[in-house]
């Protein structure tokens, strides 16, 4: 069952995401208390606790992405539903998969775009900043910058397909 509504929650995500570009709070927060209620009717005080510690985890470890501007809110708040709805090791393993999507994608657009060495160059030069002169104010600066963007649900549906399979191997 539990299944079922993940497949049934990222599948609406994912709809209103791309054809609206925004994953609506009702939604996600509908995810989140679908996931608590179903874990704590079915495993009680251990459920719940699963539930609410998968829903910490997938909030928290991608807020860092959302203050960068690599993620919107609503992606945030999308994966502490799926660690809701899943748990810990569920919502990890999408997060990592759907963020090495993104990286592909990622470089597949730059390719395209022909954008690979710019791109590149603007790279190193934040790199050796951040690292070599300790300067981290150009990492804020990242989130102003004229961007090549797409929807994050383009690398989450590949990212927690991937990771519902694996769970049946």
């Amino acid at each position: 069952m539990i299944h079922v509504i993940l497949l049934l929650f990222v599948t609406v995500a994912c709809i209103t995401d791309i054809r609206h570009s925004i994953i609506p709070n009702k939604l996600t927060l509908c995810g989140s208390i679908v996931g608590v209620f179903f874990h704590f009717a079915s495993e009680g005080w251990k459920g719940l606790l699963i539930a609410l510690v998968g829903a910490a985890v997938g909030f928290i470890a991608l807020i860092l992405l959302y203050f960068f501007g690599a993620l919107g809110a609503g992606d945030v708040k999308l994966f502490a539903a799926i660690g809701a709805i899943m748990g810990v090791t569920f919502v990890v393993q999408s997060m990592l998969y759907a963020i090495l999507c993104a990286g592909l994608i990622g470089l597949l657009l730059l390719v395209i775009k022909r954008q690979m060495a710019a791109t590149g160059h603007k790279l190193a030069l934040w790199l050796y900043g951040a690292i070599a002169c300790h300067d981290m104010s150009s990492l804020q600066s990242l989130k102003h910058q004229k961007n090549t963007k797409f929807p994050f649900m383009y690398a989450v549906v590949p990212g927690v397909g991937l990771t519902w399979c694996y769970t049946f191997l």
